[in-house]
């Protein structure tokens, strides 16, 4: 969508909105534009999701004119946007890179057992045991210094959810359907590819870029 025709989208449809809509709309908004990804599933944000589907050209509109692309994936229930200019990118420790692709591992394994109403929730154990199996831990644990702010980086984007109590191993964790959209990959095999090159790669930077 060019400049031109996103403004002449956003005009007609914002000046639609009643003034309690378009201070929703403004708080949606910035929602994304910091949280990157919006679902379903989580708690408190179903209300939002059903918002953006209601106004979708809107907002559409909108985020063309800061050279950003809204997706809308109904499917999983996953709202997020990409700029296209490829600025929104983000420095990651190896070690979020790694429970990002463990945790998707994790995810499309589980997927297939759950129903559709039912939501993917892993415990921390779990996680432990994956990283070992793939020779990432080498019969080691990724210590809680290391873990929780990863972590909590990812419950910041949306990707999962839990509650500190120590993370422990009976630590349970929710994983989002978002998942599938921070990856960015097709299919299990080129996940378990990535991490085959990050075990081979061990020695060296701590640190990946990403995209948000």
């Amino acid at each position: 969508m060019n400049k031109t025709t996103a403004l002449k989208n956003f005009n007609d449809n914002y000046s639609k909105l009643k003034e309690g809509e378009k201070n929703n709309f403004s708080r949606i908004v910035n929602k994304l534009l910091q949280v990157n990804f919006l679902t379903k599933r989580k708690p408190g944000d179903q209300n939002d999701f059903r918002f953006i589907l209601a106004y979708k050209e809107t907002f559409e509109g909108f985020f063309a004119l800061i050279d950003f692309i809204l997706n809308i994936h109904r499917e999983d229930e996953v709202i997020y946007i990409i700029n296209e200019e490829r600025y929104n990118h983000i420095t990651l420790r190896k070690t979020e890179s790694i429970l990002i692709l463990v945790l998707r591992i994790i995810f499309q394994r589980k997927q297939e057992l759950v129903t559709l109403d039912e939501d993917v929730e892993v415990y921390l154990s779990e996680i432990h045991d994956e990283l070992t199996r793939i020779g990432y831990l080498d019969n080691k644990r990724i210590t809680k210094t290391e873990l929780k702010p990863a972590l909590t980086f990812l419950r910041s984007y949306n990707i999962i959810d839990y509650i500190d109590k120590g993370l422990n191993d009976d630590a349970r964790i929710k994983i989002y359907p978002t998942i599938l959209y921070v990856t960015n990959l097709d299919g299990i095999k080129e996940v378990i590819d990535r991490l085959d090159s990050y075990v081979e790669g061990m020695g060296g930077t701590n640190e990946e870029t990403y995209e948000n």
